[in-house]
Order: C-alpha cells, then sequence, then structure tokens
C-alpha cells in the first residue's frame, strides 16, 4: 500500500518549523533594524554636538566690532568673528539662523559665514552650511543684573542699542523623535564689553 500524501502530523509538524524559522528571521531583522535606529540617532547627537562645540569657539572668539555689532534674536545670531587662515587674522561675520525646512517638516540651524574686509561684507564670498536639524531651535542672550546682584537675565532679543555684547548666549533645541528639550550655554569671555 502506498501513501499518496502527508498525515496530519506531519504537516503540522512542517508548520511548526516553518513558524520557528519565520520568527528567527523576524528576530534577526528587528535586532537589526534597532541596531540602525540606534546608529543614526546616535549619528543625529554626534553631528549635533559637533555643530555646538564649532558654534561655541566661534562665539569665544568673537569680539566687540562698531562696524557690524552683536545682533540677536531668537531665531538669529550675527557676531564678528576673528579668524587666522595662512598667518593672517580676518574678520569673519557669522550668523547662525533657524530655516524652516519644508520637506523634512523641520527647523535646521543653518550658517552663514562672510568675510568682512575694506569696511564692508563682502556677500558674494558667504555660503549657508547646515549644522544640525531639530523640532525647534531657539536663542536667547544673557544680560547681566545691574542692581549689584550677580548674577543673569535670559532674554529672547540682543541688539545694536546695548552697544556691548552680551555675556553668554543659550541654545535650545529639541531634536526629532525626541520629548526632551536639550540647552547649550555658552558664556563669552569679552561679553559686557563694548563702547561705554
Amino acid at each position: 500500500m502506498t501513501r499518496k500524501g502527508f498525515t496530519f502530523i506531519e504537516l503540522i509538524i512542517a508548520a511548526l518549523i516553518m513558524a520557528v524559522v519565520v520568527i528567527f528571521i523576524y528576530s534577526a531583522f528587528s535586532v537589526g533594524i534597532k541596531a540602525w535606529r540606534k546608529g543614526s540617532a546616535g549619528q543625529r547627537f554626534q553631528k549635533t554636538r559637533i555643530g555646538l562645540l564649532k558654534f561655541q569657539k566661534e562665539l569665544k572668539s568673537s569680539f566687540f566690532f562698531s562696524s557690524e555689532p552683536f545682533k540677536g534674536s531668537a531665531s538669529e545670531i550675527v557676531f564678528p568673528s576673528l579668524v587666522s587662515e595662512g598667518g593672517r587674522d580676518k574678520i569673519y561675520i557669522i550668523n547662525y539662523y533657524a530655516a524652516q525646512d519644508k520637506d523634512a517638516g523641520a527647523r535646521n540651524l543653518m550658517k552663514r559665514k562672510m568675510l568682512f574686509e575694506g569696511n564692508r561684507i563682502k556677500e558674494e564670498e558667504g555660503f549657508n552650511e547646515l549644522v544640525f536639524s531639530a523640532d525647534s531651535i531657539s536663542f536667547q542672550y544673557a544680560y547681566r543684573l545691574n542692581s549689584g546682584s550677580k548674577g543673569f537675565e535670559w532674554r529672547d532679543t540682543w541688539g545694536e542699542a546695548q552697544g556691548k555684547m552680551p555675556s553668554g548666549v543659550r541654545i535650545s533645541f529639541k531634536l526629532k523623535d525626541e520629548d526632551e528639550i536639550y540647552s547649550k550655554t555658552m558664556f563669552i569671555p569679552q561679553g559686557e564689553l563694548g563702547a561705554e
């Protein structure tokens, strides 16, 4: 007597083996996807950290310059910075600003660096550079308290009318897919110096 099919038990065993193989493959892909997401999140944090370090370095090399004074709002900051290039010191006007990225639905922190030469800004030599992307980005400026007490008051603007530089700058941002709002405070060594 020859059999022309599979028994019920053989079908159940084959289905179980197939289910174990599918579960194993799904688990391997799931672990790989989680590792990839964690790696890309780490890259995003690293890029943000490097951008903030460059921003801090440029702020520390800023100085009071009456031709192009320090200016700032909640979404933009403009300041002069002294850079050594090829054995010569050059003045650059640095502009960090938050720009809306309509495609990604986020805000980009952009940087524009323009050479100041011959008592004017050479606009054509400026270029825009993406620093990092976030859901929200804002700046605040440290005003030293005048009432004899130590401390600072943080405000959303710093204008030419102050005639000096702020004591510090705070940038606050919320990265994509994160609930926490991060902030970095950068104090300026020559802050509160100016035309007084």
